[in-house]
């Protein structure tokens, strides 16, 4: 396998797992799933009590509208590997990098304001996941696709 195709798999396949945890965000959040996620996000606005009722109902209401624009975004960029982005098509590619670059930047910075560390640990990681394959394959723009 030549390793743009490599990148190019990488890339559909990390945008349907970004869809697919979007999915789970907006249909499981106060779940177990998300457990892990939400103890570490909770007692930084709310303290060891907890979140009150409606904090509660409105983290419902976020979670699903966040889960929903990552699930729709993932699927997106999974799309965009497999097409454009696959046959090297130069507007493809900062279709792909710019949106990640701006997400990356405002997510975190508001992370980072509220001592959400999680969150940026999780936003390290996603532009990492996201981005490595996009910086490997930059240059393989100049040339035609095979």
């Amino acid at each position: 396998m030549h390793a743009f195709s490599f990148y190019r798999a990488w890339l559909a396949l990390a945008g349907l797992l970004v869809s697919a945890f979007g999915l789970a965000l907006a249909l499981g959040s106060r779940g177990e799933l998300f457990a892990f996620f939400t103890k570490r996000v909770d007692p930084v606005f709310w303290g060891p009590a907890g979140p009150p009722a409606a904090a509660l109902e409105f983290q419902s209401w976020i979670y699903g509208a966040s889960g929903a624009t990552a699930a729709g975004w993932g699927l997106m960029m999974a799309f965009l590997a497999w097409t454009a982005w696959g046959r090297r098509e130069p507007w493809a590619r900062y279709a792909m990098a710019v949106p990640l670059g701006l997400w990356f930047a405002v997510d975190t910075f508001y992370s980072l304001y509220h001592g959400v560390w999680i969150n940026v640990g999780l936003n390290c990681l996603l532009l990492v996941v996201l981005g490595l394959p996009q910086a490997l394959a930059w240059k393989s723009f100049s040339r035609p696709a095979p």
